[in-house]
């Protein structure tokens, strides 16, 4: 058997372990693409969500104490579920007015500071996410 002979079918195998190879790392870069766009969606939708708790936060903290959104108990955006930019989007906003604030009472009389609790959610892949944030404000 000459030399020519013996290489023919090493050029095939070489070809073939090489494609095996490439096949592999193009399926573990696919799994950590897929994994960079899941977290960046996240952190984009986590920002988001800020933005829309913190604008109704400021909005409700320029009314008046006898603004309807400032009412004891829970409330609901009326354009949910909405975007950044308005309704017809993936996020729920709703929060909640406390007046009894226990641990403030040494300091301050009920009914003069009100706890607002203001939840921003939407749907992930592990199932419902949310930013909560809290503001405190003077009702007298």
């Amino acid at each position: 058997m000459t030399a020519h002979h013996r290489q023919c079918g090493v050029a095939l195998i070489e070809i073939l372990v090489a494609l095996v190879v490439f096949v592999f790392a193009t399926l573990g870069l696919t799994g950590s693409t897929i994994n960079a766009k899941r977290t960046a969606d996240g952190s984009r939708h986590a920002a988001e969500a800020a933005t829309l708790a913190f604008d109704k936060l400021e909005q409700i903290r320029r009314e008046l104490p006898t603004y309807a959104d400032l009412t004891i108990g829970s409330h609901t955006d009326s354009p949910n579920p909405m975007t950044v930019t308005g309704g017809g989007g993936m996020f729920t906003r709703t929060w909640t007015v406390t007046t009894s604030l226990p641990s403030l009472t040494p300091f301050v009389t009920n009914g003069a500071i009100a706890r607002i609790d203001m939840r921003v959610s939407w749907p992930s892949q592990t199932g419902t996410s949310a930013v909560v944030l809290v503001s405190y404000y003077k009702l007298l």
